[in-house]
């Protein structure tokens, strides 16, 4: 510090803030990296005595807050007022006041993993409020938040390429390979550092301090792409990896710390402290469903569709675009670019790839979570708080309940609407289809079970979930995504017993497995009588 700014300068604007000469000699030391145990080894007095000094100095200066941001703040004050002072600042519209090309040099771009977007469809409306919040509002944090595969990414990418003349750095990363904080934080320090070795403090938040002043001295923007890669699966959402929480620190300090630069982060779980920066410097955008978006796909693909088909469209594939990318290409290779053809041949059509992000988002559930998702897909319609309390075998606590929603909400995985003046839930289009899938294939399992043990014991999900419920509200209905559970477990059943052991043995075991659950309470097999009585129905009804 002392050799970037001259001492005597420092004892000039020391002296008019009525630093003392104990307390600027402290500074000195503290401003040289020295410990506050060191300083008071140094100085003869005890540790409490240095931060009490220190204290001093950071009121003179009007500096608030905890931790060792305060010192940085000192630094970039000191910094700052030198600069000013010999014209290596910049206070020309577009400096806004940050330290001049002299000081930083020219742009630099470091893009990372970023993917290709010369490809780029819509998002006019998303792009015009981020440029507004960035550039003219200088938000400290931006995050980009929505369901796997809704067009974050490419987002992000097209924004700082439209933007990127208004920073001096832009640095573009995916924490897809879960890199440690100090890790990341010491890379970043790196790229400012024109990737020569800096000499970097020993601590997390030393590092931080250290980014933040970069962050000062240069106009910087930053993308954090895949952030919930860094968050903890099989919990309430928001919460970091054992190894990453270091992250939390990195983003409230970016977020609260006064600096001239911003963060984008892109994710499709939203880390808890999002909710407690309500700051004006901190933003949030969900991109919106966008019609106009799949249409110009289609049309890349040489589609066209009925605006009825279109409708059929948005409301099967919830305006996931690589969804919608993935059936333009279906139907241009198999339906004769035909779209109505294909909307009458499926009902929703979801590939490898999708599922397989799909399955991603929904094991990062806690197990609460993933039971209310199995009773929204269930209902197949929007459920109030009340219904699914009072639908749920398990009851919890309606802070649990509501703790848990929240938390599916923060994965974007449900969407909350008003209905007739009450809230209501329902999962997303494709996230209906997945763990409805998902949900028959483990009451086929536990089926199959009960028939080759003849027992009940490993039942589950038939014993938790009444997928009965929502047969007269889907009775009936032909070409839509809702089809009742109930139904598609009869038709894989049927499948299995066709293909594996003919129809009337297992049958017949599984109505003596039926006839057990009838001398049992109710708190010990919950649904699993209602609902193998109502499989041994429909398996033997006359309409198969």
């Amino acid at each position: 510090m002392t050799t970037q700014i001259p001492q005597n300068f420092v004892q000039t604007i020391a002296k008019e803030r009525a630093v003392t000469d104990a307390e600027l000699e402290t500074v000195f030391m503290a401003l040289d990296g020295q410990t506050t145990a060191k300083i008071a080894t140094k100085l003869g007095i005890s540790d409490i005595a240095v931060r009490k000094r220190l204290g001093e100095v950071y009121k003179k200066f009007q500096i608030g807050g905890n931790g060792p941001g305060k010192l940085s703040e000192l630094r970039y004050q000191l910094l700052f007022l030198y600069q000013t002072e010999s014209g290596a600042i910049d206070f020309s519209p577009r400096g806004r006041g940050v330290l001049s090309k002299i000081v930083i040099g020219h742009r630099q771009e470091n893009w990372g993993e970023a993917p290709d977007v010369s490809v780029f469809y819509g998002r006019n409306e998303e792009l015009t409020t981020l440029k507004q919040w960035i550039v003219s509002d200088n938000c400290r944090l931006v995050a980009l938040l929505g369901l796997a595969g809704c067009g974050k990414t490419t987002l992000s990418v097209q924004l700082a390429s439209q933007i990127k003349n208004e920073f001096d750095f832009v640095v573009w990363r995916s924490l897809r390979s879960t890199p440690s904080a100090e890790e990341f934080v010491a890379n970043l320090i790196q790229v400012f550092s024109n990737q020569q070795k800096p000499d970097l403090p020993l601590d997390l938040n030393g590092k931080i301090s250290r980014l933040v002043e970069d962050l000062r001295f240069s106009r910087c923007l930053l993308i954090f792409d895949d952030f919930e890669a860094i968050l903890q699966p099989s919990e309430l959402a928001g919460h970091y990896r054992e190894g990453c929480e270091g992250y939390r620190e990195l983003i409230l300090r970016l977020a609260e710390v006064n600096h001239h630069s911003c963060l984008v982060l892109v994710s499709s779980e939203e880390p808890t402290e999002l909710a407690l920066l309500t700051a004006e410097k901190v933003r949030c955008l969900k991109p919106a469903i966008s019609p106009e978006i799949a249409r110009e796909i289609f049309q890349q693909k040489g589609l066209s569709a009925k605006d009825k088909d279109w409708k059929i469209l948005m409301a099967r594939y919830g305006g996931n675009l690589l969804a919608l990318k993935i059936v333009a290409a279906t139907i241009h290779e198999f339906f004769e670019d035909n779209v109505f053809k294909f909307l009458e041949a499926t009902a929703l059509f979801i590939d490898e790839h999708i599922s397989n992000l799909l399955a991603q988002q929904f094991d990062r559930m806690s197990s609460a979570e993933a039971d209310i998702a199995y009773w929204l897909a269930i209902d197949q319609s929007p459920i109030s708080l009340a219904k699914l309390r009072e639908d749920m075998f398990i009851k919890s606590s309606l802070s649990d309940l509501l703790k848990n929603l929240d938390s599916l909400g923060r994965r974007s995985l449900i969407e909350k609407i008003n209905q007739g003046g009450e809230t209501v839930f329902m999962l997303q289009p494709l996230m209906v289809k997945y763990v409805s899938d998902r949900l028959v294939s483990q009451i086929i399992s536990e089926v199959l079970e009960a028939i080759n043990t003849q027992g009940i014991e490993k039942m589950q999900l038939l014993k938790t979930h009444n997928f009965s419920t929502s047969i007269a509200q889907v009775k009936g209905v032909k070409g839509e995504v809702n089809q009742s559970i109930l139904g598609l477990v009869k038709n894989r059943l049927q499948l299995v017993f066709l293909k594996n052991m003919g129809a009337v043995e297992p049958l017949n075991i599984l109505t003596k497995v039926a006839s057990v659950l009838e001398n049992k309470s109710p708190l010990e097999v919950g649904y699993a009588r209602e609902n193998m009585a109502n499989i041994i129905a429909e398996l033997t009804s006359s309409d198969k």
